[in-house]
């Protein structure tokens, strides 16, 4: 969902599809182009990755998870310094990467099995 909407975004920010009005102006070198593109790479590209890799059952997706929550996190706090919150959907994307770094850390905290590795089941 992330990757799909942060893709919608970017495209609507590269095209012109969404002005931002007076906020464009607070964005780094007044770029909407550049903003989207970096929308695109942090949240659409690299949730995508993660999520691919986590179908795969690669061994590194949970650690993906993790860093795709502190990425969306990130990414709205420093959104929100530049242009100021102009949407509700600020807010609802920051809870969205606080739950996925919350379930992303789920893992790590339990307690290791008797032989040292975590299971997926008890």
């Amino acid at each position: 969902m992330l990757a799909i909407s942060a893709i919608g975004g970017s495209l609507g920010l590269i095209t012109g599809g969404f002005d931002l009005g007076p906020a464009t102006s607070d964005l780094p070198f007044a770029s909407p182009v550049l903003a989207g593109a970096a929308l695109a790479v942090v949240n659409g590209v690299l949730p995508g990755v993660v999520v691919i890799a986590a179908i795969n059952r690669r061994s590194w997706a949970p650690v993906g998870h993790l860093v795709v929550g502190a990425a969306l996190v990130m990414w709205i706090i420093v959104q929100v310094a530049f242009i100021g919150l102009v949407s509700w959907l600020q807010p609802v994307f920051f809870v969205y990467g606080q739950v996925v770094l919350g379930l992303a850390l789920n893992p790590f905290l339990r307690p290791p099995d008797k032989l040292g590795t975590f299971t997926d089941h008890e």
